[in-house]
């Protein structure tokens, strides 16, 4: 540092040097009212400029790790979302199954058990509507296309992914079938009456079959040519009929169904010369009668509605003493070349069908057939081939498995089925648990990772603080110090000014 010579005026240098004291104080007060204002240590490039680099690089990684929590927190809320759905599967196999339980047991009959399979069919439609309803942002979580990478990190490459390849719907669960067409599939049959079972579309007002084990069994037939008469269960033959067998029939006034005979009046009971008679359908309807008719003979073969030429019924009643009015019997009439036969279902019981195969017609719990090579609609969507007089035999039968159309088949007809339904539903809560418990582990984990990236941040975020803010204590220390320091400056700087006016006394 020059010397200050106070006899040299051309210059003042001590001036010269308050001022340079005073500009560098201004300076310096002037960065340290920027940081007292700002905050920041760092205000320009030109502060620190390694310090502003490190600083930089340490705010862009802090806030990468916030974007980083909020992705593994909205990754979260979306494997939440198929949580809850499988979580709701479980809950629904838990009750398929329960119900296969119920249906296991042969306590209930075949009515219960179609009531429970149609309770699975809609279970099986509920899960597929979960799996086709479960999405993120319009992308299907649970169908087994999903492939998701969630940035958990702050540099590339830090991800994390969630795939789920197996299909959660009803079908690949194996809890339904979905069957576009309806199929029969042959289980067993006896003898040669049935052949050629087929689907076709159920008469009006009768319900048709749904997916189950069902068998048609011939009951009773007829002869080539003549009726076959059975006394009505329950039923006798009361006031002076002792019996009644077919004939062959000279009409068809008289189809296969149920009757009644009965003894309406006469003048002569007594000697059966003048007897009234009618004979009447399971409607109630006169279907014949005769009026003052001879049956007198032991054994009478009826004639229609007096029978002017002759037209016989089929039907030979026989006689004994003792005829009166109200003396009747119950009885079912097999037509000529006709078969009886029963469709029932897995718990043996009836199943509704038409009972002469024409749509319109009577229905029962059984039907009759002519004995021909022909197709029998049942009525109830079911169809068979009937073989001719010689080859049809009675206690024949043919069981069949069905499926209905629909696109939700569970079939617990019986016992044992629905007790291999129970141990499908087991193998359809081991896929979903397993999936769960997959989804779960990777939970926790994006947990783990959204507290390590939180923590991370906070360490970053400490240390960018340290670099680049500034230290508002000892800022305010220092501006403090370059104030007092200011007023000393200018205080000096006028004394520096005064300092050579000494010399103005030599020139006095």
């Amino acid at each position: 540092m020059p010397t200050v010579d106070l006899t040299r005026i051309g210059s003042n240098i001590g001036a010269m040097y308050s001022l340079q004291s005073l500009l560098d104080i201004n300076n310096k007060l002037a960065d340290t009212q920027t940081r007292l204002s700002t905050g920041k240590r760092i205000n320009s490039a030109a502060d620190d400029p390694a310090g502003l680099t490190i600083a930089t690089k340490m705010k862009a990684r802090s806030e990468g790790l916030g974007v980083v929590a909020d992705n593994i927190s909205d990754a979260t809320n979306m494997l939440s979302v198929a949580e809850g759905a499988l979580s709701k599967l479980t809950d629904i196999l838990v009750d398929m199954r329960s119900k296969a339980a119920q249906a296991a047991s042969d306590t209930l009959g075949a009515t219960e058990r179609q009531t429970i399979q149609s309770q699975l069919s809609s279970f099986a439609a509920q899960i597929d509507d979960i799996i086709s309803e479960t999405k993120w942002n319009g992308v299907q979580l649970l169908d087994g296309s999903i492939s998701k990478t969630f940035q958990t990190g702050v540099d590339e490459g830090e991800t994390t992914t969630w795939s789920l390849s197996q299909n959660h719907d009803a079908t690949t669960l194996g809890v339904s079938e979905q069957v576009s067409t309806a199929s029969m599939t042959e289980v067993s049959h006896v003898g040669s009456s049935f052949s050629n079972i087929g689907i076709t579309t159920a008469f009006n007002g009768i319900s048709g079959i749904q997916t189950g084990r069902y068998s048609l069994e011939i009951m009773d037939k007829a002869e080539a040519t003549t009726n076959k008469i059975n006394l009505a269960s329950g039923s006798s033959y009361t006031g002076g009929i002792t019996g009644a067998v077919g004939s062959a029939p000279a009409g068809t006034v008289l189809g296969s169904g149920d009757y009644s005979f009965e003894v309406t009046g006469g003048s002569d009971l007594s000697g059966r010369t003048n007897v009234d008679w009618r004979i009447v359908d399971s409607d109630g309807t006169v279907v014949s009668s005769e009026t003052g008719a001879n049956l007198s003979a032991s054994s009478v073969d009826l004639t229609h509605n007096g029978g002017g030429g002759g037209t016989e019924l089929g039907v030979e009643v026989s006689f004994g003493g003792g005829l009166a009015v109200g003396s009747n019997f119950s009885f079912e009439l097999i037509a000529a070349d006709q078969a009886k036969y029963q469709l029932l279902d897995s718990g043996g019981a009836a199943v509704t069908i038409d009972v002469d195969g024409s749509a319109g017609g009577d229905t029962g719990d059984f039907g009759y057939y002519t004995m021909a090579a022909s197709t029998i609609d049942t009525g109830a969507g079911l169809t068979f081939t009937g073989a001719v007089v010689g080859s049809t035999t009675v206690g024949d039968s043919w069981t069949t498995d069905f499926k209905e159309a629909g696109n939700y088949v569970v079939d617990v007809s019986t016992a044992s089925k629905a007790g291999s339904y129970m141990s499908t539903i087991d193998s359809a809560l081991d896929v979903v648990n397993q999936s769960m418990a997959d989804l779960g582990s990777l939970m926790a984990r994006m947990e783990i990772k959204e507290d390590a990236a939180s923590t991370a941040q906070i360490n970053v975020e400490s240390a960018y603080n340290r670099i680049m803010n500034a230290d508002m204590a000892e800022e305010q220390v220092e501006a403090s110090k370059y104030q007092v320091l200011q007023q000393t400056a200018v205080a000096m700087l006028a004394q520096a000014n005064q300092a050579p006016q000494f010399l103005l006394s030599l020139f006095q």
